[in-house]
């Protein structure tokens, strides 16, 4: 899933549901200098774009070999420590 965050930022999600628990994965990127990547998860009747949107503000961030293994795609851009 991809939401366009104005012209500069992308929101690349991997959502998973765990019993009640919505869990996502999310890439935050400024399109053409870096990125990063969060995790974090919501409870109860809350949606999978609601879930990646709250973890894309207020999740844990990943350490980069973390981040990478779930965005592949990224490789050519730098991580923001």
């Amino acid at each position: 899933m991809s939401q366009e965050r104005g012209t500069k930022y992308n929101v690349e999600g991997r959502y998973f549901n765990a019993q009640g628990w919505g869990v996502a994965i999310v890439a935050s990127v400024v399109h053409g200098i870096d990125w990063a990547a969060y995790i974090g998860a919501t409870w109860g009747p809350v949606t999978e774009q609601e879930t990646v949107d709250y973890v894309a503000k207020h999740g844990c961030k990943l350490p980069e070999k973390d981040a990478r293994y779930y965005f592949p795609e990224l490789k050519g851009l730098n991580y923001r420590h």
